[in-house]
């Protein structure tokens, strides 16, 4: 595992990433490492998550061909 020194954190900062972790009874190193961890996740796309869903529900869904040209945009100009 890797170390890391955060230099210069305001003190408001640290007191509310304290106070936090007090309220959850986890240390304040153990909040910042789920803070950095949730901040520095990918994003979920909204595909994976639809994939996700209906894997969960096991629905067989038809196959269907993807269409090979690319979609442009409209110009309103």
């Amino acid at each position: 595992m890797a170390n890391m020194t955060v230099r210069n954190l305001p003190d408001d900062v640290h007191h509310r990433i304290k106070a936090i972790a007090g309220q959850r009874g986890i240390s304040t190193e153990a909040k910042v490492r789920e803070l950095l961890d949730e901040t520095a996740r990918p994003a979920e796309r909204l595909g994976d998550v639809v994939a996700a869903f209906t894997r969960d529900l096991d629905v067989a869904f038809p196959d269907r061909d993807r269409i090979p040209e690319s979609i442009v945009a409209a110009d309103y100009s």
